[in-house]
């Protein structure tokens, strides 16, 4: 689906990317178009199943397990269904989905969450601000979740957009920890030359004493009713070191998904 891109052509693409939320055409030369005929998908949870399909066959990173949470052997399960439903909107109280578990013997705390916003913007615009998200810091009352850039990997060519992140997760409490980690974030177009449904996923490099999984996949498609917005759709899923404080470690990390949703649903409304 893609071909591999060097540094420069990585620049072109995330230039591209931003020149077409403001609906400019952008061309290298006069006989290369660098953004070739829109591709053009219908926009249901069924084609946005199948993009998800096509970003797995070419991905490199491992995020089966959260995208069956939205698209299980390929079609949309029926928490989706309920997420395209309710998205957010800036009103009510944000519809989660947690799926919460705990392996005493292995000491280890799992939280799966899934949600979803309409925000008013385009998908790239939507996208976009995934990768501006990265630098926002988080203080609970205990814990304290900051992230930086890291000079960016080499982009094989399976995603649009490839960076490297690292990230620093403090607890102070009964038992206190500094956690310092990894994380690949890519981008893709679910569909080629379709910017109507795209993908962001934050990966783990290699577990660490805190994280022993941390996957974090954004899918957005433009809203079907109204092209001046988009339908964000989020899985979150952390396996984390419990510390045999497993109520503790899912209060925290609870309470920073909750403030972390309404950081990213502000920033992304900003005109």
């Amino acid at each position: 689906m893609f071909r591999k891109l060097d540094a420069s052509q990585t620049v072109r693409t995330v230039l591209g990317l931003t020149l077409l939320t403001l609906g400019q055409g952008v061309w290298a030369s006069d006989s290369l178009r660098l953004i070739p005929a829109k591709n053009a998908q219908a926009l249901t949870p069924e084609n946005f199943c199948v993009g998800v399909g096509n970003v797995l066959k070419v991905s490199k990173q491992s995020f089966a397990d959260e995208a069956a949470q939205l698209c299980p052997n390929g079609v949309p399960s029926a928490n989706f269904k309920t997420l395209v439903a309710t998205p957010y909107a800036g009103t009510g109280e944000p519809n989660f989905i947690f799926q919460i578990s705990e392996v005493k013997e292995t000491l280890t705390s799992n939280i799966i969450v899934a949600y979803s916003m309409k925000i008013p913007k385009n998908a790239v615009k939507v996208l976009l601000g995934e990768e501006q998200h990265v630098s926002s810091v988080y203080k609970g009352a205990n814990l304290t979740i900051s992230a930086k850039f890291l000079p960016p990997p080499i982009n094989l060519g399976e995603a649009d957009t490839a960076f490297q992140i690292e990230q620093r997760t403090t607890v102070k409490d009964n038992v206190s920890f500094d956690d310092v980690s990894v994380h690949d974030l890519r981008l893709y177009r679910m569909f080629p030359n379709n910017f109507d449904m795209m993908m962001a996923v934050r990966t783990l490099t290699k577990p660490t004493e805190q994280f022993r999984k941390a996957v974090v996949v954004r899918g957005v498609m433009q809203d079907p009713s109204n092209p001046n917005q988009a339908l964000s759709f989020s899985v979150l899923n952390f396996s984390m070191n419990s510390r045999d404080k497993h109520d503790r470690v899912v209060a925290a990390f609870t309470d920073f998904i909750k403030a972390d949703f309404q950081s990213l649903y502000g920033e992304q409304t900003k005109p």
